[in-house]
C-alpha cells in the first residue's frame, strides 16, 4: 500500500479564509476503516484539523500512543475521546512486540 499510517496534522492552513477564497476542507476518507479512530486522536492531541492526504489506511501506532498518554492527563478529553486500548503481543518466532488495537472498556 502507498503512504504512511495517519493521521496527519494540519498546522498551517494556506488558504486566505475570505468571502472570495475560503479556505480549502483538508482531504479526509470519510469511509476509512480507521477514520473514527483518527478523529479521535486528532480530539485527543488538540489538532485544530487533519488530513488523511498520504495515509495508506492504516493508524500511526506513535500518534495513538501520544493519544492515550495525552488522555491520561486531561479528564475532559479522556470523557470525549474513545480510543480503543493498546495491547502489546509477542510476534511468533520470538522477540518483538507488536501493539494491537482491543476495543476500550468504559
Amino acid at each position: 500500500m502507498v503512504g504512511k499510517p495517519g493521521p496527519f496534522r494540519i498546522i498551517e492552513n494556506h488558504g486566505r479564509g475570505g468571502v472570495d477564497a475560503p479556505i480549502d476542507p483538508p482531504r479526509r476518507r470519510y469511509t476509512c476503516a480507521n477514520y473514527e479512530a483518527c478523529l479521535n486522536i486528532a480530539c485527543a492531541l488538540n489538532w485544530d484539523s487533519f488530513t488523511c492526504r498520504g495515509c495508506n489506511g492504516e493508524v500511526d501506532e506513535s500518534n495513538f500512543w501520544q493519544a492515550h498518554q495525552a488522555i491520561k492527563k486531561d479528564t475532559v478529553a479522556d470523557s470525549l475521546v474513545s480510543l480503543p486500548s493498546l495491547k502489546t503481543q509477542e510476534r511468533s518466532g520470538g522477540g518483538a512486540e507488536i501493539l494491537q488495537f482491543a476495543a476500550r472498556k468504559r
